[in-house]
C-alpha cells in the first residue's frame, strides 16, 4: 500500500477568508472498506480520480456512484463511502462563504448532498482535466488559485463578506446567543435570521448548535481533555446536553467517537 496525503492552507487575501485548506489524498489500498464522515461544517469541490467509490447517505437512502468532480454541500448528518480500490481525490474545502463568492449559489441549496460539478459550474471540467495532467501537487494548487483569483468578485459581496467573516470569529466563544450575533454585525433578529440562512445555510441558532458541536469534535479529537471538560469549555450545562448536543449531529456519543478508528478528524474508517 502506498499512502500519500498533501494540504496547503492559503496565506493571502482573499482566498484565506473562504478558503480553508486544498488537500490532496492517494491510496493504494485495494481493499474494500467504508468511511463514514461526520459533519465538519465545511463544503468541498472535489475532484475524483479514484476507482468505484460509492456515496450513502443514511438519512435520505441515498446511495450513488460519486462523479468525477462533484460538490458536496454542508452535512448535519453523517454520511458513508464505499470504497474499492484506488483512491485519488483533490479538495478544496471552503466555508459557506466561498460557495456563494465563487458560484452565487447559498450554501442553503446543497445541504446535505452531494452535486455534480458540472451543475455548479461547467468551470470545474475543464479544472479537473487540467489537474488530472499534472502530478505536482504545489502545481495542482496553482492551477486552482489561479482559476479563483480570475473567476471571483468580492467587491460585489463586500459588507456579507464583513459581516460573515464576524460570525466565524463569533464561533469561538463559549456563551453565543441570537442577541450577541446581531449586536456583533449590527442586524435585527428577523435580519440575522435571513442572513444567517442565506449565507451559513442555516438558522442562527442551528449555527450557535453547530459552533458548540464542532468544537467539541476538535478538542475530541485533538486534545486529552477529559469529555466532562470538553463539554463545558464549549458551553453545554452538563454532560447530558452534551451528549445529546454530539449525538444529535454525529448519531454517536462523544465516548464512542473517541473510541473510533480515526485518522482524519471526523472521518470514521470501518473494514468491510
Amino acid at each position: 500500500m502506498a499512502k500519500s496525503t498533501y494540504i496547503y492552507f492559503p496565506t493571502s487575501e482573499p482566498e484565506k477568508c473562504f478558503i480553508n485548506s486544498i488537500w490532496r489524498l492517494s491510496d493504494d489500498d485495494l481493499c474494500c472498506r467504508r468511511e463514514i464522515i461526520l459533519p465538519k461544517g465545511t463544503i468541498e469541490i472535489i475532484f475524483n480520480f479514484s476507482d468505484k467509490i460509492c456515496y450513502f447517505n443514511p438519512t435520505s437512502h441515498v446511495l450513488q456512484n460519486l462523479p468525477a468532480t462533484f460538490v458536496n454541500g454542508l452535512n448535519f448528518k453523517p454520511f458513508e463511502l464505499i470504497k474499492t480500490g484506488r483512491q485519488e481525490f483533490l479538495g478544496i474545502q471552503l466555508n459557506s462563504l466561498g460557495l456563494r463568492l465563487l458560484f452565487d449559489v447559498s450554501a442553503k441549496e446543497i445541504n446535505n448532498i452531494v452535486c455534480p460539478g458540472n451543475e455548479i459550474c461547467s468551470q470545474l471540467d475543464d479544472i479537473a482535466n487540467e489537474l488530472f495532467h499534472e502530478s505536482v501537487f504545489n502545481q495542482q494548487v496553482q492551477i486552482i488559485l489561479s482559476w479563483i483569483r480570475e473567476k471571483i468578485s468580492t467587491k460585489k459581496f463586500q459588507n456579507s463578506i464583513d459581516r460573515i467573516q464576524k460570525l466565524i470569529r463569533c464561533k469561538y466563544y463559549n456563551d453565543l446567543t441570537v442577541k450577541k450575533l446581531s449586536q456583533e454585525i449590527c442586524l435585527s433578529d428577523r435580519q440575522l435570521r435571513r442572513f444567517s440562512q442565506d449565507w451559513l445555510g442555516m438558522k442562527t441558532e442551528e449555527f450557535i448548535r453547530y459552533c458548540k458541536y464542532l468544537k467539541c469534535l476538535h478538542a475530541l479529537h485533538n486534545s486529552r481533555q477529559s469529555l466532562t471538560e470538553i463539554g463545558l469549555d464549549a458551553g453545554y450545562y452538563d454532560q447530558a446536553h452534551f451528549i445529546h448536543g454530539f449525538r444529535c449531529f454525529t448519531d454517536m456519543t462523544p465516548k464512542q467517537y473517541r473510541e473510533a478508528n480515526t485518522e482524519y478528524m471526523g472521518h470514521i474508517l470501518i473494514g468491510v
